[in-house]
């Protein structure tokens, strides 16, 4: 009998612990309130100076659509009736022509471009060349600096723009010398140029206090075979991590710019190899702090990557859609990827802190522009009204992901804007638990394990924790447990 009476008494107790201390909670919460109103009051605001800049990315130019149809992963038996090209083809010049012109017509006055590589076809390697991969990137270097005479292109090499495919080396050779001559225009820097010649990478100034880290990422990739045992090909990771130290030195943020992000693609593949994607997470991780945003190509949809530390979101990786709408179909491999319309990207940005405030997605509606025989680049959406976020970060795209997981409608809004709105017979429509799990897997898992974990379904049978204790309910259960009226191991 005493002892209920002391339970309850220290239960009592404890009540009355607990509403004192709300108590107070709420007279420092108004304190605060109105110390946080004077001092918005006596600090002078500060307006945001807002620019733009383009992404571009896997041109893919194909001569041969209207011919020959090299690149199609099936015969086109109307392709002369498509002025824009076809799902299965990469693109004609008509539409990197109208693509280019579009960036001109939307916003003619960008502060800069981003250009993250895959220029040349898909195409069988008997019918390519290393001639025809250089005339390939003269000939689009050649349409930015005519339609963009006064804008700096940063420019980034694609597992495609290389011969034999995929294969770039750690070494000088003659496409990286090339390409570094054409685009030598737009930083006009030696130091540049010479690491643009010995690896395909390189740093400039985009102006004071924002640098561009392109990187060649090709090196890592899964099908390239001759850096497949070599530790540090051209002795990127190095660079890299010397390159960011710097640039925290002084003061600096940096874009990241390169063609093949870590992780993997939405079908739950890898992209690069398992070493060289720790080692490139392991690095973007410590440089956090001096990793302002990062864009890539390669995926030829619309999605974006998340690096965690510690649990927390550190960085992030924006995956511009293609402007080519090549499909990949290979029956050896059951590989069958939906169409995608080809794509454009405008991204708002605050000139003072090199903060993300936007993306404008822009796209071509393919179907409709062949059948019109006009191309018009529509916009597909704003970022901030589509999903509801003020400005583009690691937090902010955290807040996507755990609404992607719980609401439908957020989901499959996601899903169409991945593969560009296209419409017709080969886009789904529908995407089941294990459909989504795979996509959500992609953006927020850049490790290979994690990612295979991230995956597999969840057992019924496994253990679930609670998500959410309320505060008033675990303060009088420690109450109860250290007056001995509750024990603990009746929860274990």
């Amino acid at each position: 009998m005493l002892n209920i009476r002391l339970c309850f008494s220290m239960l009592t107790l404890g009540l009355q612990v607990q509403n004192w201390v709300k108590l107070q909670f709420k007279m420092a919460s108004r304190m605060y309130t109105v110390f946080m109103l004077v001092g918005l009051l006596s600090v002078p605001k500060v307006i945001a100076d807002i620019g733009s800049f383009w992404h571009v990315t896997d041109f893919h130019y194909d001569s041969t659509v209207f011919t020959s149809q090299d690149s199609c992963t099936s015969p086109v038996a109307d392709i002369e009736q498509k002025p824009y090209g076809d799902y299965l083809c990469d693109s004609p010049w008509s539409l990197i022509n109208s693509s280019v012109h579009a960036m001109k017509q939307i916003e003619p006055n960008a502060d800069f471009i981003l250009w993250t590589g895959d220029n040349a076809p898909h195409i069988d390697e008997s019918k390519d060349s290393s001639e025809n991969i250089i005339n390939i990137i003269s000939n689009l270097t050649s349409i930015l600096m005519d339609v963009f005479p006064n804008t700096k292109v940063y420019a980034a090499h694609g597992n495609h723009d290389y011969f034999p495919h995929n294969q770039l080396p750690p070494h000088e050779n003659e496409i990286y010398h090339a390409a570094a001559n054409m685009w030598q225009r737009w930083h006009r820097d030696s130091t540049a140029n010479t690491t643009l010649r010995k690896g395909g990478y390189y740093m400039v100034s985009i102006k004071q206090g924002l640098v561009a880290v392109v990187l060649n990422t090709n090196l890592y990739y899964n099908s390239n075979k001759v850096t497949a045992d070599i530790s540090d090909p051209a002795g990127q990771f190095q660079w890299f991590d010397q390159v960011l130290d710097q640039a925290a030195q002084n003061g600096n943020k940096a874009y990241v710019i390169a063609h093949i992000p870590t992780g993997m693609y939405e079908e739950g593949d890898s992209m690069i190899r398992p070493q060289f994607n720790k080692k490139l997470n392991d690095l973007i991780i410590k440089h956090k702090n001096t990793i302002a945003a990062m864009f890539y190509g390669h995926h030829h949809t619309d999605t974006f990557k998340l690096w965690y530390d510690q649990g927390e979101p550190v960085a992030f990786g924006l995956v511009a859609p293609s402007v080519t709408p090549w499909r990949a179909i290979v029956p050896a491999i059951n590989l069958s990827t939906p169409a995608h319309n080809p794509g454009i990207r405008l991204l708002r940005y605050d000139r003072l802190t090199y903060q993300l405030k936007d993306i404008w997605q822009y796209y071509l509606e393919l179907p409709d522009a062949n059948d019109k025989s006009k191309a018009q680049w529509k916009l597909e959406y704003k970022f901030s009204e589509a999903y509801g976020v003020q400005e583009i970060t690691s937090t902010s795209l955290a807040q996507l992901v755990s609404d992607l997981e719980k609401k439908t409608d957020v989901f499959m809004k996601y899903f169409r804007y991945n593969i560009v709105s296209a419409k017709g017979e080969s886009v789904p429509t529908s995407c089941d638990t294990n459909c989504q799990r795979l996509y959500i897997c992609s953006i927020k898992e850049v490790d290979d394990d994690r990612h295979s974990k991230c995956v597999k379904p969840v057992s019924s049978n496994g253990f679930r924790p609670v998500a959410f204790i309320s505060w008033d309910f675990y303060f009088l259960f420690t109450v109860m447990i250290v007056s001995g009226c509750v024990s603990k191991n009746h929860f274990l």
